[in-house]
């Protein structure tokens, strides 16, 4: 488990609280993890949020994401720009700039520039 400061060899001004949280990240700066799995496998994306177990779980690359809720943004890999906030919001999300709100949001698969508010809510443009 990460308490406090996460530190590695050229990572800085990470924070990183539950177990495995932020395990991966090598290069990224200026990222926040809370929760088990939170920012899991990120490895160079900084200035990341995610708060919850699982969010933004497989981000690797992205920049500029906020994940808040169980699996927010969980299979995010390079997106940037995303907010989630909810349960799964933006769950499958690959892309950039989308904004869900509520649980379930834009669970699906979409391009950029997407927002949805609202329980399981597919898609609005």
């Amino acid at each position: 488990m990460t308490f406090g400061a996460w530190t590695s060899t050229f990572a800085q001004s990470n924070t990183a609280y539950g177990h495995d949280a932020l395990e991966s990240d090598t290069t990224g700066t200026l990222n926040s993890a809370f929760g088990e799995f939170a920012l899991n496998a990120n490895t160079s994306g900084s200035e990341n949020t995610a708060s919850g177990v699982q969010a933004l779980d497989f981000n690797t690359t992205g920049q500029d994401n906020s994940a808040f809720g169980f699996e927010a943004l969980e299979s995010n890999s390079s997106g940037t720009g995303n907010s989630a906030f909810g349960y799964a919001a933006l769950y499958n999300n690959t892309a950039g700039d989308n904004t869900a709100s509520g649980a379930w949001a834009l669970y699906g698969s979409y391009s950029c520039c997407n927002v949805g508010d609202g329980y399981r809510l597919s898609k609005t443009s």
